[in-house]
């Protein structure tokens, strides 16, 4: 493109009509023509090298007024170096270079009229500069706007790329959390009375029984949960899911646990047992409380459950006896996602050993409450 530019420019010296109206290509008059070679030079360099390209190309111009350089080509190789300094120039420059050429023309035209600035070559000469300095720097102002636009779309497109990011992660940890809830403690279940039967089968043949009745009961518990949620994944309506639970759930899960955790005390308060239905989370968090007692605690030690109905929230406490005598807490898959599930709902959940007991506490608002 740019040796086109060079072409234009030698064409506007050599490529002249003659011989009855023909175009024709005349051959250079004088050694001083040769001058516009230097012009197209410049022009062809004048995208990267504007501010020297115009430099060149306005003192040849100005020159023209004492000596014939160039005819045409001349003024064309300085308009075309105008527009470059205007387009590509540097920032905070481009604009005095414009105006000191647009005041040179018009300063070299008057003169060479005998100063007479009212002249309309004289507007011409000062337009000469104007007009490719208006059509560079709207050149320049597109491109910047062509820069933002697309900047803006690479920073959206790596914004969609890092929300696709969170959300896969928020998604895998949620199906972790739903799985760990739906199956940990059947599997506690299961694994103690299988335990139970192995042992009771050759004396007591009818506990032996039960407790096989126990396992394949948990089992099709588990199989019935995993079947939730691979329906709520499938089907789409995951999200609209809202188990709850009511306070007889909650006593059937301590009976459950009773079993493995022979000395479990539920307390629910006089206010949470009027509510007669309890939220999914408190109960899950009461559930996990059982599952971490029974997985890590001391079984001869009594488990205290207490539920309380607050103001708008949930009061969750799980005390038990810890396995051993250490006040490290190590958080598992259960802890961290009964932490996740808490946090989402605005609430907090705390976990401490000392003393030998090992402490859980929740509290959870109520739906579409706050803390």
């Amino acid at each position: 493109m740019d040796f086109l530019l060079g072409l234009l420019v030698l064409a506007g010296t050599f490529a002249r009509i003659a011989e009855g109206e023909r175009w024709t290509i005349i051959q250079p008059q004088a050694a001083s023509e040769l001058f516009i070679f230097l012009a197209a030079a410049a022009t062809v360099g004048s995208r990267l090298f504007p501010l020297p390209a115009l430099a060149a190309t306005a003192t040849l111009d100005a020159l023209e007024h004492w000596h014939a350089l160039g005819g045409v080509g001349i003024h064309v190789a300085f308009m075309i170096c105008t527009f470059m300094v205007a387009a590509h120039g540097p920032r905070r420059a481009w604009g005095f270079v414009v105006a000191a050429a647009f005041f040179a023309q018009m300063v070299f035209m008057s003169w060479s009229l005998g100063w007479w600035w009212g002249h309309a070559f004289v507007m011409v000469a000062g337009m000469s500069a104007l007009l490719p300095a208006a059509l560079g720097a709207a050149a320049r102002s597109r491109r910047a706007t062509v820069a933002a636009l697309q900047a803006r779309a690479d920073a959206a497109e790596r914004s969609r790329e890092a929300e696709a990011r969170k959300l896969r992660a928020e998604e895998r940890l949620r199906v972790a959390r739903d799985l760990h809830d739906s199956v940990a403690h059947q599997i506690a279940v299961m694994n103690l009375n299988a335990a139970v039967a192995s042992q009771a089968l050759p004396e007591q043949p009818e506990d032996a029984t039960r407790a096989l009745v126990t396992v394949r009961e948990a089992g099709r518990a588990v199989i019935a949960s995993i079947g939730e949620l691979l329906s709520g994944l499938r089907e789409g309506d995951w999200d609209e899911r809202e188990q709850r639970y009511d306070i007889d759930d909650l006593r059937q899960l301590v009976k459950e646990f009773s079993t493995l955790l022979p000395a479990v005390n539920l307390k629910v308060q006089p206010t949470a047992a009027s509510a007669r239905t309890v939220d999914a989370v408190p109960y899950l968090v009461i559930r996990e409380g059982l599952t971490n007692a029974y997985k890590h605690g001391n079984h001869e030690a009594p488990v205290t459950v207490r539920l309380e109905r607050l103001a708008h929230a949930w009061s969750v406490r799980v005390v038990n006896g810890a396995g051993d005598d250490t006040s490290h807490v190590v958080e598992g898959f259960g802890i961290q996602g009964m932490r996740e599930r808490v946090s989402a709902t605005g609430g907090q959940l705390h976990v401490s050993r000392s003393n030998g007991l090992f402490v859980l506490t929740a509290q959870v608002p109520e739906k579409g409450q706050e803390l």
